[in-house]
């Protein structure tokens, strides 16, 4: 596999959820969970165990860096490697529905699984307004750039993970 680009991709998508996003400001902070895609199309790829380690990772990374509850990001993503790694080696790489809509349901779980945690740290948001104008535009969005995510890592690692596969089948 292109290790150079999955560390580029992984690197890129860092970026975007940690920093990118947060200095543009979407309207009301809507924003795609580019990390969880990543993890997710990853997933389907390369099976549920590699999945999991980078989502833990990055996840991880990014609750040190940024979040004051250490680990819930990282338990997140890496269940969002799992999920993805589910469907791995049980459809082929070119449907782009299974992954699009595995980021989709990780998105809205992980979303629910915060706000659960804001909740018992004393925090007291209304559920409603927050499903409607937070959660709902951030799972839509999540799963049209893992859309293009998976047609990027499809077309760019998939040929070299068929390939490694292949190799260990001979």
């Amino acid at each position: 596999m292109r290790k150079w680009l999955l560390v580029l991709s992984l690197l890129l998508a860092f970026w975007l959820d940690t920093i990118f996003f947060n200095l543009v400001g979407l309207y009301g902070m809507m924003r795609p969970d580019v990390m969880l895609a990543v993890t997710v199309s990853l997933g389907v790829l390369m099976g549920p165990a590699p999945a999991a380690a980078i989502g833990f990772g990055m996840g991880l990374l990014a609750d040190i860096f940024f979040n004051k509850i250490v680990g819930l990001t990282a338990l997140t993503y890496m269940l969002s490697g799992v999920a993805g790694g589910l469907f791995f080696h049980k459809f082929y790489a070119d449907n782009l529905v299974i992954p699009t809509v595995t980021a989709m349901a990780c998105s809205f779980l992980k979303e629910h699984i915060l706000l659960i945690a804001s909740v018992i740290a004393g925090a007291r948001p209304p559920y409603f307004l927050t499903f409607a104008t937070y959660i709902i535009p951030c799972f839509l969005l999540t799963g049209g750039v893992c859309l293009l995510i998976h047609l990027f890592f499809k077309k760019n690692l998939y040929r070299q993970l068929w390939r490694q596969e292949a190799i260990k089948l001979e």
